[in-house]
C-alpha cells in the first residue's frame, strides 16, 4: 500500500441501547469520507492523500452496528445533520431506522415471540424485533462501484458466546490423552470484496452484491443477532458452520504462540491449533450463542491482527504510523471502584448477579492495551467515546446497565447525535499525525494548505518540535460545518405509567407460560400453586422494576419532575419578617 495511504481498523466495543451512540459515529464519518473524495474528484483545493477502511470488529451492539455499517458503505443512504432530516428519513437512512426508530421498549415489552401456543419463554423480553431490525437493516440496493476508500476485501467480525464451545487439546508428556481445553470466545469472521472469494479458510466471502440475496446474507445477520444476545434478556441465536475443508474453521484460525527460542522482538508467531473433533471432515457443526461482549466486549486485538497483517505489526509514532484502530465505545467508563462500599451481602442472588459483571468487567480488562493506549507517543490507536461539554453526564442511553435507551425515542436520538458530534471533533481536533509523516508528502510546502487543516488549539496551531499536527481525514464541504448538539432529553412521568402498563402485560404471559413450560408434567393441584405463587410476585417484579427505572433516571438526570397531584392544597404564601 502507498505511503500516502493511511489504512484504518473501526472496533465496536458492546453498547446494548447505546448502539444509537456507534451508529451516529458511522453516520458522520461515511459522510466526511464522501465529503473529501467528492471534492477530490471535483478538482478542489483539498488534501489528496487517501485512506482504507478495511476492518470493522465489533461485539454486541458493536457487531450489529458493524453489520448495518457494512450495508451502509456498500449503498447510497443520506446522512441525518439535524433532527428534521431524521423526521423526514422515511427508513432510507438505515442505521437511525435501526438503531433509533425502531427499537423500542414498546417491541420489547411485546408477546410476539410468545404467540405460538407452544412457545417456550427463552428471553425476558421479546426479542423478535430485533430479526425486523436485521432485515430491514441489511434490505439495500448496492452501488455500481464501491467507495474508494473501503478495503479490498472489508474485514467484518463479529464476536459472540459460543455456549456449545469447540473441543480442543494439547498433547503433554507424561499424558497420552493431552490437556482437554473448550473455546468458548468465539467470532464470525466475514470478507466483503468486489470477488467474493475468502483469502482463508477461517472466514467467510461475499461479494458486496450479495447483500441483495436473502440466502447470502442471512448468515452476516445471525451473526449480528448472535453477538447481541445479551443473556437473560434478549434470545440466544443458534449458528452453523460446516466443515468440509481441509483444515476446518477453526482448525485454520491462526493464534499468537510463543516462541521459546526465538529472538526477543519476535517472540509470538501466528500459528493454526487443530480442534479436536475426532469427527468426519464433513460434520455439521450447530452451537447456541449469546452476547459477545461476555467474553470478548471490545475486540481490538481481532482487528489489530486483521489490520497489521502478514507484518504482525502496526508503526506507532506520530510521524511513522500507518495504519490505526479506531475503537467506538459509548461506556469507556462503566467500570467504577466505589471506595466506600461494603462486601456485598452473600446472599445467592445477589452473587450470582454480581459475579455476572464481575465477568464482563474482567473481559474488559486488558492491561497491555491499556499500557499502548495510555502511552503518549502512540499513534495507531483512538478512542471515540462520548463528551457533552463539561456535564457529568454525557450519553443519555446509559442508565439501568445500558438498557436505559430503550425506554425513550428522545435517549436513542439524543445519542445518535451525540455520535455525529463527537465523531466531527475527534476527526478535526484528535485523528492527526505530524506533518513529518510521509502520509502528508503529497502535501509539500503548501503553507496555505496546511493552515487550513492543521490541528488548533485555542486557535492556535497545534506543533510538536515545531512541526504541525495534520488531519487523517481532513472536513471540507458539509462535514465541516458545525454539528447539531442535542439538548438532554428527559422521561415524564406519563412514560413511566405506559412502562407500568407494559410491564404488566409482559409478565402476564412470561409468568403465565414459565408454569406451562416447567410445571407441564406436574399435577395440576403443584401447576395451580405455581399459578398462584408466581402471580402473587407480579406486582412486586413491576414495583420493582418501576421503581429502579426511576431511581437510574433520576440519577442520571433524566427523569422530569413529578407533577404536583391535581388535588394537592396551594402551599401558603412565606411572610417575610
Amino acid at each position: 500500500m502507498s505511503d500516502e495511504t493511511f489504512e484504518i481498523g473501526l472496533v465496536g466495543a458492546g453498547a446494548i441501547s447505546a448502539g444509537a451512540y456507534t451508529a451516529g459515529v458511522i453516520d458522520f464519518l461515511v459522510q466526511a469520507l464522501d465529503e473529501w473524495y467528492r471534492a477530490k474528484d471535483a478538482g478542489e483545493s483539498v488534501p489528496a492523500h487517501d485512506v482504507k477502511l478495511s476492518v470493522f470488529s465489533g461485539a454486541s451492539a458493536g457487531a450489529i452496528t458493524a453489520v448495518l455499517g457494512a450495508a451502509y458503505l456498500a449503498s447510497d443512504q443520506p446522512p441525518l445533520p439535524t433532527p428534521d432530516a431524521a423526521a423526514a428519513n422515511d427508513g432510507r437512512n438505515k442505521l437511525w431506522d435501526c438503531w433509533v426508530d425502531r427499537i423500542d421498549i414498546e417491541h420489547l415489552l411485546g408477546r410476539r415471540d410468545l404467540e405460538a401456543a407452544e412457545a417456550p419463554v427463552a428471553s425476558v423480553l421479546d426479542s423478535t424485533v430485533l430479526g425486523d431490525i436485521a432485515r430491514v437493516g441489511l434490505d439495500v440496493r448496492v452501488r455500481a462501484q464501491r467507495r474508494r476508500y473501503v478495503g479490498d476485501p472489508f474485514e467484518l467480525v463479529a464476536t459472540v458466546t459460543n455456549i456449545r464451545g469447540v473441543p480442543y487439546v494439547i498433547p503433554l508428556e507424561g499424558h497420552p490423552a493431552g490437556h482437554t481445553m473448550s473455546l468458548h470466545a468465539d467470532y464470525m469472521h466475514f470478507e466483503l470484496s468486489d470477488s467474493g472469494q475468502a483469502s482463508a479458510p477461517d472466514r467467510y466471502g461475499l461479494r458486496w452484491s450479495d447483500l441483495e440475496d436473502p440466502a447470502k446474507k442471512a448468515p452476516l445477520a445471525q451473526a449480528a443477532l448472535a453477538s447481541g444476545a445479551f443473556p437473560v434478556g434478549l434470545a440466544p441465536r443458534a449458528l452453523t458452520h460446516t466443515m468440509s475443508g481441509s483444515p476446518d474453521l477453526y482448525s485454520a484460525r491462526k493464534w499468537r504462540v510463543p516462541q521459546p527460542d526465538s529472538n526477543p522482538h519476535q517472540c509470538f508467531v501466528a500459528q493454526s491449533i487443530e480442534a479436536d473433533w475426532k469427527l468426519p471432515r464433513d460434520y455439521k457443526y450447530e452451537f447456541l450463542c449469546v452476547d459477545g461482549g461476555v467474553m470478548n466486549n471490545e475486540p481490538l486485538e481481532l482487528a489489530r491482527e486483521l489490520l497489521a497483517g502478514e507484518a504482525g505489526y502496526n508503526p506507532r509514532g506520530p510521524d511513522a504510523a500507518r495504519r490505526a484502530l479506531v475503537m467506538i465505545d459509548p461506556f469507556p467508563s462503566e467500570s467504577t471502584f466505589d471506595l466506600h462500599a461494603k462486601p456485598e451481602s452473600p446472599d445467592l442472588l445477589n452473587v450470582l448477579f454480581k459475579l455476572f459483571g464481575a465477568l464482563k468487567n474482567q473481559a474488559r480488562f486488558k492491561p497491555e492495551e491499556l499500557a499502548l493506549a495510555a502511552h503518549p507517543q502512540i499513534y495507531s490507536r483512538f478512542m471515540i467515546a462520548p463528551s457533552r461539554g463539561g456535564n457529568k453526564h454525557t450519553i443519555a442511553c446509559g442508565s439501568l446497565g445500558g438498557f436505559g435507551g430503550f425506554l425513550k425515542h428522545d435517549f436513542r436520538a439524543h445519542d445518535f447525535f451525540l455520535g455525529r458530534r463527537n465523531t466531527q471533533k475527534f476527526l478535526r481536533d484528535h485523528f492527526a499525525l505530524l506533518e513529518t509523516n510521509p502520509l502528508f508528502k503529497g502535501w509539500g510546502q503548501d503553507t496555505a494548505m496546511k493552515d487550513r487543516f492543521c490541528v488548533r488549539r485555542n486557535g492556535a496551531p497545534e506543533r510538536e518540535d515545531g512541526k504541525l499536527f495534520l488531519p487523517i481525514i481532513p472536513l471540507v464541504g458539509a462535514a465541516a460545518r458545525e454539528c447539531y448538539d442535542p439538548e438532554w432529553p428527559h422521561y415524564l412521568f406519563q412514560d413511566l405509567d405506559n412502562l407500568s402498563r407494559q410491564l404488566d402485560a409482559r409478565l402476564d404471559i412470561v409468568l403465565e407460560r414459565l408454569v406451562a413450560q416447567y410445571f407441564k408434567d406436574k399435577n395440576w393441584f403443584m401447576r395451580l400453586g405455581a399459578q398462584w405463587f408466581l402471580g402473587s410476585k407480579k406486582s412486586d417484579l413491576r414495583d420493582e422494576a418501576l421503581k429502579r427505572v426511576e431511581a437510574d433516571l433520576q440519577k442520571m438526570g433524566l427523569m422530569a419532575p413529578r407533577p404536583p397531584a391535581p388535588d394537592a392544597p396551594a402551599e401558603p404564601p412565606v411572610i417575610g419578617d
